[in-house]
């Protein structure tokens, strides 16, 4: 048995112990040599992992168990870290998950030449129970691999609590097994300054499936995003209504059983089991349900489907006073104001002809009417041309625009007329068709895909938006089965596109017997971005702006999106060791 460690924004492939990443054919600058001895957190000569960490933030590393044969009930240990006076870093705060590989078989639909091509890749992480060591074999018969599975990586999660002293840290991980026993040294230092509560960046991930699952379920979905720095955009969220005429009847009984913990802060407190950054804060913003309905299916509409004849009295009355209604119950908690509300008409997605822009700008008007012009945020959703904004920019609040369409030039003009730019869709394009799809998460591309999104956001200083963190859909055999992501490692088809791991960053427990969903490698890199943007933030506080900017363009050389970005993926650098040390001079910045 041997074993060795490595940091957080790579992957090693199960069956050759090479880092998935070092494939310097596709980028020059990718890791490749002796990182088995050492790399940016391991020296094999003193057998040391070395991490940097401000208090209320999480740090990751890796380790590497290899064997060359059979090895049953091998057993990582990490049980915790002691440092000034004798503060202890232990307990749900050392967290340890076994990786769980998905085999990728074919190149994600766009992308042949920037995909790290087929292998068994580690993506899901499954956890030990808390406060016990994480027990596996070698090779994983239940992973199913095979006799060619010759190491295991194990993930640890570190996460410095906000009131931990400042200073040193030292704990001792082991790896036992098959009568070997072996151990490593895990230095930490904190750093004197505490990430903040709250998520500065703005923006959130879509998701169509939480609202449909029990109470229980969608809250370890919401404490499990909360723990990485990002909000669910959920859409629908729909109190139950009754019309007759212009008489509205709005029940909230459901709707503020599942939404009011999470408008109050009151999800993310102790009381509800919750630990971790952001305790007690509530979620930044709501989507508002109303809707037009999309095209052929009424039923999508709310609060009443648009009748043949169009925007009668009748019709605009209902809305104007369903709005009226909404607002008066969220005003008559003074908690729930801290919410922001945002208002998008999902039957007008990405639509693109006059006759869309005329109906954007009604249902906008009729909102007003019903709610203020300033009490919600009016959000268009599309890659818009200049003369389209030109017509919609006096009722838009927010525009999400694809990165294919994200022109800076264009989105600087808007926001000075008061339009919040967010950008939505993948962060590279190898090829305009990459444009289908509205996800940056596939497996087969590098990390810094996801950890990119927080860096991306502070550069062009504007919010994001992703599609999904809970996807299955097999839209050529209509099939949505979220538990499949576990075996099939393409997640969505459409036509003849298929990526690997599009909009997944979070499995379903279920199918491993755990009793919530279990976090992925590329969330823990998308939350790594995310951390990284409160450096930022944090510098901006400290009147250090023009390093923040320095230490992000050290590392993104140019722009990344828009169409003239197609073709060119060389936007930044590829090693993760480089963002690495940037987030240190940061921190190093922030602590003096």
């Amino acid at each position: 048995m041997n074993m060795w460690a490595t940091g957080d924004g790579v992957r090693v492939n199960p069956e050759t112990g090479h880092y998935i990443e070092e494939q310097p054919d596709i980028h020059a600058d990718y890791p490749t040599g002796a990182y088995r001895t050492r790399n940016a957190v391991w020296d094999a000569a003193s057998g040391r992992v070395s991490l940097h960490a401000a208090r209320n933030e999480f740090v990751s590393f890796q380790v590497v168990v290899e064997t060359d044969g059979p090895l049953a009930g091998a057993t990582v240990r990490f049980d915790r870290l002691t440092g000034p006076d004798g503060a202890e870093i232990t307990g749900r705060h050392l967290a340890l998950f076994k990786a769980w590989y998905v085999h990728v078989t074919q190149a994600s639909s766009g992308y042949p030449g920037l995909s790290l091509g087929p292998a068994w890749y580690p993506d899901a992480l499954i956890p030990a129970p808390a406060g016990e060591g994480l027990t596996f074999d070698l090779p994983d018969a239940r992973n199913g691999i095979g006799a060619t599975q010759r190491n295991q990586s194990v993930w640890i999660d570190v996460y410095v609590p906000r009131d931990a002293p400042c200073g040193g840290y030292s704990g001792e991980l082991t790896v036992s097994g098959g009568g070997d026993e072996r151990r490593i040294t895990v230095d930490l230092t904190v750093w004197d300054f505490a990430l903040p509560d709250e998520i500065h960046c703005r923006g959130d991930i879509w998701n169509g499936s939480l609202k449909d699952l029990s109470l229980d379920d969608e809250l370890a979905y919401y404490q499990m995003t909360r723990r990485h720095r990002f909000q669910p955009g959920v859409a629908r969220y729909r109190p139950d209504v009754e019309v007759d005429g212009a008489e509205v009847r709005i029940d909230w009984t459901s709707y503020d059983a599942r939404l009011r913990r999470y408008f109050d802060g009151s999800a993310f407190t102790a009381a509800a089991g919750y630990w971790g950054p952001g305790q007690g804060v509530p979620i930044g913003h709501v989507q508002l349900p109303f809707d037009c309905g999309k095209a052929g299916r009424p039923e999508t509409a709310w609060p009443i489907p648009v009748p043949e004849a169009g925007l009668t009295p009748e019709f605009e009355a209902v809305w104007i006073e369903t709005a009226r209604q909404f607002r008066e119950h969220f005003d008559a908690d003074p908690t729930w104001r801290r919410v922001e509300r945002i208002m998008f008409i999902e039957g007008l997605d990405e639509s693109y002809n006059n006759a869309a822009y005329e109906k954007m700008i009604a249902y906008c008007k009729l909102l007003r009417r019903g709610m203020g012009d300033a009490w919600f945020k009016y959000r268009v959703d599309g890659g818009y041309s200049h003369e389209a904004m030109e017509t919609l920019h006096p009722y838009v609040d927010l525009w999400v625009c694809h990165t294919i369409g994200f022109d800076a030039e264009k989105m600087a003009h808007f926001r000075e007329k008061g339009v919040e730019p967010w950008f939505y869709g993948p962060m590279i394009y190898e090829r305009e068709e990459n444009a289908a799809c509205g996800s940056n998460a596939f497996t087969d591309l590098d990390l810094l895909t996801c950890r990119g999104v927080g860096w991306a956001a502070w550069k062009h200083q504007c919010g994001y938006c992703e599609w999904e963190f809970d996807a299955y859909w097999d839209g050529v055999n209509k099939v949505f089965d979220p538990d499949r992501s576990w075996t099939d490692a393409i997640n969505y088809r459409s036509g003849d596109r298929a990526f690997n791991g599009s909009g997944l960053m979070i499995y379903r427990g279920g199918p491993m017997g755990l009793p919530g969903p279990a976090p992925s490698i590329r969330l823990k890199n998308h939350r790594r971005g995310m951390q990284d943007y409160e450096y930022f933030w944090l510098l901006r506080q400290a009147g250090r702006d023009d390093d923040a900017g320095r230490i992000i363009d050290s590392v993104i050389h140019t722009v990344p999106f828009g169409k003239a970005s197609v073709g060119n993926v060389e936007v930044w650098k590829n090693h993760p060791e480089a963002w690495d040390a940037a987030r240190i001079e940061a921190g190093g910045i922030l602590s003096t």
